[in-house]
């Protein structure tokens, strides 16, 4: 049987069985926001939802993660499916009337829709059970937003019985419906770094009597541009940007110190692992020669997401079978995004994929993010037949 003939109507019989059930989880988790590893009251939702089900249920994971167990007929591997369940410190402008009720927090990153996405694949994979050889396992995670959450639930060994896993993400920019990744690396890995750069204070009418760590921060930023564009391969991918900067207490004084915070985008590890040197290299050197100094903090937080070759060709084959060969990319370059299902990806073999909500909404990470909520349904069906696919005879 092709694998057409096999997921043939899936689509159909999520959105008419579960469509509903998901968009109205979504919604109630949207109005609700919670950041980081605090998503109490979204574990809540999430456990209500598959409340009934044939599950086993693990809660308190990594502080408010679960992870639901389906044991199907057969004696085979054990399949993962994870979603992420954290929001974003950001202020909501999308006007819908689920809006956010929470000042200051919204689902920004399509969150809401991971997790609505993958309680209706548990809820369509109940009912197949007897086509199950092997065993599914929901991962709703925590903490993916900085907080490295896919990191910590990897270390507590929940997932140390899966043989393959898959995540999907909503991705503006793609057509509407059309799935998308590649073998190797799809997103980037994102270190961060913090830099206090000192000089010497003094009034602002008498520069020369001091060593002024304002200009010398403004320098460093400059030249740590020319780490990327004269010390790295111009056909290696690399991101270096200073996002946060600050100095000063009154517009007459030169302060003693400035701070700078950025970010590091890379795809090779061996040059992931020489940035800090490089980094601190030139800072140093440029405060060192305007009579200050640098001193810098790196923290290597998300690896790189990297597809095992099998899995993305088992997740490119699935695509085409459900959404049709015009709704199926393989992509051509990764994203110098990054994305904490890396630590599963890093321990077992796995693909994450794009969910295209169209060309024309606004990004991820935006007060205006909203995407049309006839995807749901596609990317629970998508889910389902991923992990249908792992687990056939």
């Amino acid at each position: 049987m092709s694998v057409v003939q096999r997921f043939e109507g899936l689509k159909d019989e999520v959105r008419e069985g579960l469509g509903e059930k998901i968009v109205a989880l979504r919604r109630d988790i949207h109005r609700e926001p919670e950041l980081g590893f605090d998503t109490e009251r979204t574990a809540e939702k999430v456990l209500a939802a598959l409340e009934g089900l044939p599950l086993g249920i693990r809660t308190g994971v990594v502080e408010n993660g679960v992870v639901a167990t389906l044991d199907g007929e057969g004696d085979g591997p054990t399949v993962g499916l994870r979603a992420d369940m954290d929001a974003l410190p950001i202020r909501e402008e999308t006007g819908l009337p689920f809006a956010s009720e929470i000042e200051g927090k919204m689902h920004a990153c399509g969150h809401d829709g991971h997790t609505s996405m993958l309680v209706g694949a548990a809820h369509a994979l109940c009912g197949m059970r007897e086509r199950l050889n092997g065993t599914v396992k929901f991962f709703f995670q925590p903490a993916e937003e900085g907080g490295g959450g896919g990191k910590v639930m990897v270390e507590e060994g929940v997932a140390d019985d899966v043989a393959s896993i898959f995540a999907l993400h909503l991705w503006p920019g793609l057509p509407f419906g059309t799935a998308a990744t590649k073998a190797g690396p799809i997103m980037a890995a994102a270190d961060a770094f913090e830099m206090t750069v000192r000089g010497k204070g003094g009034h602002g009418a008498f520069p020369h009597q001091t060593a002024d760590a304002i200009a010398m921060a403004a320098q460093i930023v400059t030249a740590l541009q020319t780490l990327v564009s004269r010390e790295v391969d111009p056909v290696e991918p690399a991101v270096v940007t200073v996002g946060e900067i600050g100095a000063g207490s009154a517009f007459n004084i030169i302060p003693e110190k400035a701070r700078l915070g950025g970010t590091v985008r890379t795809l090779n590890e061996d040059l992931r692992r020489m940035m800090p040197e490089r980094i601190e290299r030139i800072a140093r050197s440029v405060a060192q020669g305007m009579r200050g100094d640098a001193e810098l903090d790196y923290e290597f937080s998300y690896p790189v997401t990297m597809n095992e070759e099998g899995a993305a060709r088992t997740a490119l084959g699935v695509i085409r079978g459900l959404f049709g060969e015009e709704h199926t990319l393989e992509l051509a370059n990764p994203s110098m995004g990054a994305e904490d299902f890396a630590f599963f990806l890093e321990k077992i073999p796995g693909a994450f994929i794009w969910l295209g909500v169209g060309e024309d909404v606004s990004f991820l990470h935006t007060p205006t993010f909203a995407f049309d909520e006839e995807i749901l349904p596609q990317g629970s069906a998508l889910l389902t037949a991923l992990a249908l696919e792992s687990l056939s005879e």
